[in-house]
């Protein structure tokens, strides 16, 4: 009989290690039973499990399908996911459970107002006066209405009257603030709070254009923006810290308490700021104006959402918070928005809180008070293309242990079945190099004798990227020994745009891809390689790309082992190779140089301008012409330090 809930919390404890598989474990079994899975989502939210209490929320429904406090957290749920849609289905099956609710139709009104769905409020506020609701309760939901207009129609005198702890911002540096907090191109969302403590975001479906962005600078008006734009890229992201409600609702009242809540936000914001710096990523410390704290990043060219969040995602999980009276959020929290959908909004910093009256103020790393905020903006310094790049590689060489292999999508069942469930090993597996590809007999035989496979290596080696549909094959092609589990995780872990889960545990059993099915699944890789191998050696198999191991000569074989064994033998092969490799590359370093100055010479040019900054030529007496890396920073502080750093090399952008 599966566990009361009640009894499992008299000894539970979110922060023990072992805590997450004791609730898998009692939703397991209580998984086909019904009744308490309302109680069992709440404690999974409560453990910052939200993919699980979606589930239990769903069991709750299906036993219940009126059970409002189920349809009341889902819509909570999909909302904060920026699913609106999904909301509202929650939201108005809620009120149609309990139509004498006001608190329910609050949410689904508020839902509407925040999707311009403003015909449809007026509507349910008609039904809900037919139904009987008294006055009383109608009146400040229609006030909620009236406000939500208000913020979206324009301001009212008394809040441009307000004044601005700034002073009067440059065109200039409005200018600067719209394109630095630049997100969704075709709408951004106001702010609106009312006298019955009710409050939210509009959208406006239009550009945030420069007079809007003065308003909000002004205190005229309050801007939030959706990070993620039409095209799935974000030019800035940001790490919200902020306190959660059990501690708010505890502290309440408690001015001692209150302020320790205030300088753990605090502490934690700049620890992150420091650990971002660790990482070479400026971060931008930002007082929201409440409670909070946000941490603003911006990037020199604009980047794929779902690359950002890969980098959030790795971020938070080798830097949680050390409270749990704290929760963190990253922004944006969509990799794309689909069709219809515009994600979560990011209240800019600067301008004034509807609820609390405060202007959100930037800070400096001490925490106090950044008293040239627009100074601040003209410098802050932009990540790079490579520097987030570089980041992200090295988040995932930090990450601790490796990770279950979860496969995306596997091939059908009669070539690759069900992965098997096995526990983790016990020690991580020995290191892959780069130059392991050459000298393992096994992979360097593989790789030779698939142009596929071995395409889709300078696909990542080049680009640094795999779709879906190149990892299910590198998965299903390699994963069947110890050694290409080793490689495809090197592939993987070197990749922007592969999660963690993707790595693979332990070795597949069962049947390998097919060339059938790879060349079904990646089209645009087979189709510019020779992908047309006559296994003749095995004509009573299916064409894969494993069978080329059975063609590796008997002398070179290896012998079958559990697991790959640290070789003195292999690494110095492996060593040789990356030495060859780098003379390789320092040529090529060399000739490209050559080739800058002798263009530069001719063209009578002295410097090449990049976004980043500048290549400049230098003419020393007695020395060779050399070129060196002018940063975009540019200033002779910078300049200095370069100097100091070496600058007499050229040193690429960033390095």
């Amino acid at each position: 009989m599966p566990m009361d809930p009640r009894l499992f919390l008299k000894d539970w404890r979110p922060d023990q290690t072992e805590a997450l598989e004791r609730l898998k474990k009692a939703l397991q079994e209580a998984r086909g039973e019904s009744g308490w899975h309302g109680a069992w989502a709440r404690i999974c939210e409560d453990a910052g499990q939200d993919g699980l209490a979606f589930t239990e929320y769903q069991v709750a429904l299906r036993d219940n399908p009126n059970d409002a406090s189920a349809l009341e957290r889902l819509a909570i749920l999909y909302r904060e996911r920026g699913q609106h849609e999904r909301a509202l289905e929650c939201a108005e099956r809620r009120v149609q459970a309990q139509p004498a609710d006001a608190g329910a139709l609050r949410e689904l009104l508020l839902l509407y107002l925040e999707t311009e769905m403003g015909e449809q409020a007026e509507a349910a506020i008609g039904r809900a006066r037919a139904s009987g609701m008294p006055g009383a309760l109608l009146a400040p939901l229609e006030g909620l209405i009236r406000s939500a207009a208000r913020a979206a129609d324009g301001v009212s005198e008394e809040e441009e009257k307000v004044a601005s702890a700034l002073g009067t911002p440059s065109d200039a540096d409005v200018i600067r603030f719209a394109h630095l907090f630049s997100g969704r191109e075709n709408v951004y969302a106001r702010q609106w709070w009312n006298e019955s403590g009710e409050g939210g975001y509009t959208p406006i479906r239009q550009p945030l254009v420069f007079q809007v962005a003065r308003n909000h600078l002004l205190g005229s008006i309050t801007v939030g923006v959706y990070p993620v734009r039409l095209d799935n890229t974000v030019v800035f992201f940001a790490i919200d810290i902020d306190i959660n409600k059990r501690a708010i609702a505890r502290a309440r009242g408690d001015i001692q308490e209150s302020r320790s809540l205030r300088e753990k936000v605090s502490a934690e914001a700049r620890r992150l700021q420091a650990a971002l710096a660790e990482l070479s990523i400026a971060a931008l410390l930002e007082d929201s104006g409440y409670k909070g704290r946000h941490l603003w990043i911006f990037l020199q060219e604009p980047a794929e959402a779902a690359v950002v969040r890969q980098f959030g995602a790795l971020f938070l999980a080798l830097w949680p918070l050390d409270s749990a009276d704290l929760r963190a959020e990253f922004f944006p929290k969509q990799a794309a928005t689909g069709s219809g959908g515009i994600g979560n909004l990011i209240k800019l910093p600067l301008g004034i809180h509807r609820r609390t009256g405060r202007r959100g103020r930037l800070l400096l790393p001490d925490g106090a008070p950044d008293p040239d905020p627009f100074g601040t903006l003209r410098s802050i310094k932009r990540v790079s293309r490579d520097s987030l790049v570089a980041a992200i590689i090295g988040l995932k060489a930090r990450r601790p242990g490796p990770p279950a292999m979860q496969s995306p999508e596997a091939p059908e069942p009669s070539e690759s079945p069900a992965l098997p469930q096995v526990p983790a090993p016990p020690a991580p597996p020995a290191a892959w190099t780069a130059g392991d590809f050459e000298t393992h007999p096994e992979i360097s035989h593989l790789f030779r004798g698939c142009h596929v496979i071995s395409a889709l290596r300078e696909k990542v080696e080049k680009h640094r990227r795999l779709s879906h549909e190149e990892q299910v094959v590198l998965i299903h092609s390699l994963g069947h020994s110890a050694a290409g589990v080793l490689a495809a995780n090197y592939l993987f872990d070197a990749c922007i745009d592969v999660p963690g889960e993707a790595r693979m545990r332990t070795p597949l059993s069962g049947n390998p891809i097919s060339c059938p099915k790879i060349r079904k699944r990646i089209p645009h890789i087979t189709g510019q390689t020779d992908c047309n191998c006559a296994f003749d050696f095995a004509p009573d198999h299916y064409p894969t790309p494993i069978l080329h191991l059975q063609a590796i000569p008997k002398p070179a074989s290896l012998p079958v082992r559990a697991a790959p064994e640290w070789d003195p033998e292999e690494r110095a092969r492996a060593l040789g190779v990356l030495r060859l490799r780098r003379a390789r590359l320092e040529q090529e370093i060399v000739e490209m140089e050559r080739d800058l100055v002798n263009y530069l010479e001719r063209s009578g040019k002295d410097r090449i301008e990049l976004n980043e900054g500048a290549l400049v030529l230098h003419h020393e007496e007695g020395a060779l012409p050399s070129l060196h890396w002018q940063p975009e920073d540019s200033s002779p502080k910078a300049i200095e330090a370069q100097t100091q750093a070496g600058g007499s090399e050229t040193n690429p952008p960033d390095a």
